[in-house]
């Protein structure tokens, strides 16, 4: 390996080719942080082997056109939202601990014998017919709004119970929410959607546009059927400047026994799932700070 010129400026890594710190056998590399992520050139490295398939042919169909490529790269990230969203939802949905899951902490009365579709980033990641009909109507809709057949939102997770409701999941791993201020241009799509519950300006102002987006699209996807968007993440969402915006935002919108949000940190979603999982699962959520 080359010398490093201790003088010149370091970039930050954004793919394995850039690491300063390279593992060549491993083929993996420390980002140039000081406090760095660790980045796999294959991004299949970065989550357990039973959480392989399907993985990257979900990640090529994403609903997102544009963010395919980096969303890809990004996948081989230690700090990735998406790997432990795939690794987490997967495991889930093909362990038949989902449902069982999401009534735990109280967020559907779907019974347990329910057999949802399930969606990550858009994309169906069951085998029933359900999925792509649920992919259709997102669709459409995202193209109602005025979006970008290129750049459609694409929600982490859509778990569709037909008649028993539909849940939105934003995930966030280490980060917080995505905030735009009120004078953001891109507020206006779904701000003026007519059927929507919720009192746009008073959304505007929380700057919760990421949460807004979601609340948006579930209402229209949801049809009139019970709803719930749920704020899955580390704890600090719930707690200081992150906690008050979020409140704010939950403010704003008119939650009722139809339409209803929720914030869960990631210990009391997986709950019982990081004690009875395989090794591999625990290991995962262990090493991702999960529990």
């Amino acid at each position: 390996m080359a010398a490093v010129d201790s003088a010149a400026p370091v970039l930050a890594a954004t793919r394995y080719e850039e690491c300063l710190r390279q593992c060549r056998r491993c083929s993996v590399g420390a980002s140039n942080a000081l406090e760095p992520t660790f980045i796999y050139s294959n991004p299949l490295g970065n989550i357990p082997f039973a959480s392989h398939p399907g993985a990257l042919e979900a990640l090529a169909s994403s609903f997102n056109v544009c963010n395919r490529e980096s969303k890809r790269r990004r996948f081989g990230f230690s700090s990735s939202e998406d790997a432990v969203t795939w690794v987490v939802f997967t495991y889930l949905l093909r362990s038949g601990q989902l449902v069982k899951t999401l009534r735990r902490a109280n967020l559907t009365s779907a019974p347990l014998s329910a057999t949802p579709a399930v969606l990550l980033w858009g994309v169906p990641i069951d085998d029933g017919p359900e999925g792509s009909r649920v992919q259709t109507r997102l669709t459409d809709l995202c193209l109602a709004l005025g979006e970008s057949a290129a750049a459609f939102s694409e929600p982490d997770v859509i778990v569709d119970f037909g008649a028993d409701g539909i849940l939105f999941v934003e995930v966030k791993h280490l980060s917080g929410n995505d905030w735009k201020p009120a004078g953001f241009r891109g507020w206006q799509k779904y701000l003026s959607a007519a059927t929507v519950h919720w009192n746009a300006a008073a959304v505007a102002e929380s700057g919760a546009y990421e949460l807004a987006r979601n609340w948006c699209l579930m209402n229209l996807l949801a049809g009139g059927r019970e709803s719930t968007l749920v704020n899955l993440g580390p704890k600090k969402l719930l707690l200081g400047e992150e906690g008050e915006r979020l409140s704010r935002f939950v403010d704003a919108i008119e939650v009722n026994d139809r339409n209803r949000f929720a914030s869960i940190a990631w210990p009391d979603f997986i709950g019982d799932s990081s004690n009875d999982g395989p090794e591999w699962f625990v290991k995962f959520c262990s090493q991702r700070r999960l529990i």
